[in-house]
């Protein structure tokens, strides 16, 4: 499975449970390493890195996620879509 194929797998459970979320799509005006989705479930600051296979975090990847989590956020490198409901679930 293909990551986006993953990631719209997960922000489709996200939809279906009402959870606030942002899709953040890479593109020349984001920030470089910024989680692929973003979101609120149950007050908490989520952040979601969808991998596949293995694929690693990069290096600017890596930062941020230090960076969300030295600020009381959460961030998870899912890998497959049962990891991700699970995931979910528990928070």
């Amino acid at each position: 499975m293909r990551e986006r194929v993953l990631q719209k797998k997960c922000t489709t459970h996200l939809n279906q449970l009402g959870i606030y979320f942002n899709n953040n799509h890479g593109d020349s005006w984001g920030s470089r390493g910024t989680p692929d989705v973003t979101c609120c479930i149950n007050g908490k600051y989520v952040a979601f890195e969808f991998k596949v296979d293995d694929n690693k975090l990069e290096p600017a990847q890596i930062i941020h996620k230090k960076r969300i989590e030295q600020n009381g956020g959460l961030h998870f490198e899912i890998r497959t879509f049962e990891d991700f409901v699970d995931t979910v679930r528990r928070l």
